[in-house]
């Protein structure tokens, strides 16, 4: 249920419509594997890596409880901003709500 391959996170960024927060942004693409998937990205300079793969594993677990809220099979690539990586967990749960309800995704 991840966005894993170069080749995917290029078509969902190219094709795919762009919503953004000043916590991150989301590129929405229709899923070709007709589930929901999540791919993230954090750059490096937002922090080491212990830092990074932290704002990835809370990514991931709030896509994990949110993603029944989720309408229609869609890719996500979920890009973490610099507030992001210093925002408390219930700051991720919200960021998520915010853009995806911005992206109509919300049932």
């Amino acid at each position: 249920m991840r966005v894993k391959k170069h080749e995917q996170f290029q078509k969902i960024h190219e094709e795919g419509k762009c919503v953004v927060d000043a916590y991150g942004v989301f590129y929405i693409l229709p899923s070709p594997t007709g589930c929901c998937q999540l791919g993230t990205a954090v750059g490096k300079r937002l922090g080491h890596a212990v830092l990074r793969n932290r704002i990835k594993r809370r990514m991931r677990e709030t896509f994990r409880r949110q993603q029944g809220r989720i309408k229609c099979p869609v890719s996500i690539v979920w890009v973490a901003r610099g507030r992001l990586a210093r925002a408390p967990f219930t700051m991720y749960e919200k960021v998520f709500i915010r853009l995806a309800g911005k992206a109509g995704l919300l049932a």
